[in-house]
């Protein structure tokens, strides 16, 4: 695979990950590039960390033009048309959710038991006590105590298991906890000492929990899943959460439709994940 090639993965897995709800890993896979990533994090802590750095640099490139490129699209719909494009992101959970059930059901070649209910009941019940901290923290982004930093590096490690794990994205974790547009802002203000607290976070995860995510994947499928369908499916009431404005006829159109082209999107960017492994 060449350089240009990579950088333009690279670039594709970033526009998603600004996306809370459609997963940059789950992308990698479609572009033929998740298995080469996931190894090339595993290796940063062994010995064979220099074969890993020529690709993650181009990939890193790439996937940084692509996230920052979209993180201005979004701020923008967020904040002329809040309402409709939160909607679009409720939409492509809910089309995702399926898929994630039966992916976990067809790769285990197995079924959930009880243990699994109450892991998804778990971690359902995690996000919506996240929005909750999210609430009482109340960032004030010009006067942040050593507690906020500390969330903040918290947050960016938990979102770095979006990069490995497929199925879930980082932006959809700030979401759970509740500082998506606290870090998009930060990105976009250059509020240097948020951005450092949560790429530090990012950069701690990716060493140590990559090789993590492959073991419980390996040996604790189900279970894994299970964590991830109740994140997933909880992130709707963190999104819901967030609505506000003036709701009208129009807004409720304009929202329903966005609500349609978001399960459409998901059930497209599925159908070529099929095609491509076929």
């Amino acid at each position: 695979m060449d350089m240009i090639g990579i950088m333009f993965r690279g670039m594709a897995m970033g526009i998603t990950e600004v996306v809370p709800g459609v997963s940059g890993s789950t992308v990698a896979m479609i572009l033929g590039i998740y298995d080469r990533l996931v190894y090339s994090l595993s290796i940063l802590t062994t010995n064979k960390r220099k074969e890993a750095i020529p690709f993650l640099s181009i990939f890193g490139l790439g996937m940084a033009i692509g996230f920052v490129s979209a993180l201005f699209v979004i701020d923008f719909l967020l904040t002329n048309y809040r309402t409709p494009t939160l909607m679009f992101f409720v939409g492509i959970i809910i089309g995702f959710l399926p898929y994630l059930w039966k992916e976990a059901l067809y790769q285990s070649k197995g079924y959930f038991e009880l243990k699994h209910y109450s892991i998804i009941g778990i971690s359902f019940c995690v996000v919506i006590i996240g929005q909750f901290i999210g609430d009482i923290n109340n960032f004030d982004v010009n006067n942040l105590s050593i507690i906020d930093y500390m969330f903040l590096v918290s947050a960016g490690f938990i979102a770095s298991i979006a990069l490995v794990l497929p199925g879930i994205s980082g932006a959809l974790i700030l979401t759970i906890l509740g500082i998506y547009e606290i870090a998009s802002d930060s990105l976009m203000t250059l509020r240097f000492p948020i951005i450092f607290a949560i790429f530090l976070g990012i950069f701690l995860g990716v060493l140590l929990t990559s090789r993590l995510i492959r073991y419980f994947l390996k040996n604790h499928f189900l279970e894994t899943y299970s964590v991830m369908i109740g994140l997933v499916g909880g992130s709707i009431f963190a999104i819901l959460n967030n609505l506000n404005g003036v709701v009208n006829s129009q807004i409720i159109i304009i929202s329903t439709i966005s609500l349609i082209a978001g399960i459409t999107l998901v059930l497209i960017l599925k159908q070529n994940q099929s095609n491509s492994i076929g």
